[in-house]
């Protein structure tokens, strides 16, 4: 017989085979897929539950969060259902080690995803800061708006909303401006190496605690901080609630330099003093002696 029937023939007998064995696995796909279809749809309820229960106890992000892990779990159950009922020989032992070698892969394929999933979780669960804090990070400071599990929005003073992923924040400083109800401020305040040092600093003492909103205890302070290039620098320092800060600041400079006009204390201007050869001062007199008598 010609080897080319033989072949042929082979392959039409193979391929007879894997129609007849697709067609016998029909009835057992059909059911798969419906337990497969069940359990998707309780997954969908036992999450909505799970959302809701942990959400009345916590905050709401995190019952959404893991609402999220409790349905892709479910998920991966009805799957693991689904192909133990089409393929009954494959051991769960067999399956979950294919799973987990894909598992890796996606892992690898999603690092920065699920490096981001898990830290915005982490996040959630401890509750390092929460919505309405004023947070500095990854060099950006504002007001956080969301915390979802991929990232964390803040709205910057400027009113730009920035999302920075949760891996960043967690991985790296941060600092949290609201974590303490009041906060203290600093600003240096020049004065002329000929003024009265002492009445300088009871005129912007006075200043400072004449805004309302600098608080008494702590109570503010002023010292005699450098001696720059053309003034005695004094910083004061002074606490105000971290609402205030903003509004407080821009009251205290402006009642100190109300202040120290009254008091005429002068706010000397930064001095430069440049000396000149001897004879490029010739050289200039003689143009400017040209220049007259041109």
């Amino acid at each position: 017989m010609d080897p080319l029937v033989d072949q042929a023939t082979a392959s039409i007998d193979t391929m007879s085979a894997m129609i007849q064995s697709f067609f016998a696995l029909i009835p057992q796909i059909i059911i798969a897929l419906t337990v497969f279809i069940i359990i998707t749809i309780v997954g969908g309820f036992i999450k909505n539950i799970t959302t809701n229960l942990i959400s009345s106890r916590a905050n709401k992000s995190v019952g959404v969060a893991i609402g999220r892990i409790v349905h892709m779990v479910v998920i991966f159950a009805g799957l693991l259902v689904a192909v133990a009922i089409i393929a009954p020989s494959v051991g769960a032992a067999e399956l979950i080690q294919i799973l987990g070698v894909g598992s890796v892969a996606i892992g690898f394929a999603f690092r920065d995803i699920l490096q981001n999933f898990l830290a915005g979780l982490i996040i959630l669960l401890r509750q390092p800061f929460t919505v309405g804090d004023w947070i500095k990070a990854n060099g950006y400071e504002g007001i956080v708006r969301e915390i979802s599990t991929r990232s964390t929005w803040i709205r910057t003073f400027d009113g730009q909303d920035v999302s920075i992923p949760n891996g960043q924040v967690f991985t790296n400083a941060f600092t949290i401006v609201t974590r303490d109800p009041i906060m203290r401020t600093d600003y240096q305040f020049g004065i002329g190496y000929d003024a009265d040092i002492d009445k300088a600093k009871d005129t912007i003492l006075k200043a400072v605690k004449s805004v309302d909103a600098v608080t008494d205890d702590p109570a503010p302070d002023i010292g005699v901080w450098e001696f720059a290039d053309s003034s005695i620098n004094l910083r004061a320092r002074w606490w105000t609630t971290t609402d205030d800060f903003y509004a407080a600041r821009m009251a205290v400079l402006e009642a100190v330099k109300k202040a120290m006009d009254n008091a005429q204390i002068d706010i000397p201007y930064p001095h430069r003093q440049v000396l000149m050869q001897d004879e490029l001062i010739e050289s200039l007199n003689d143009n400017e002696n040209r220049a007259a008598n041109a």
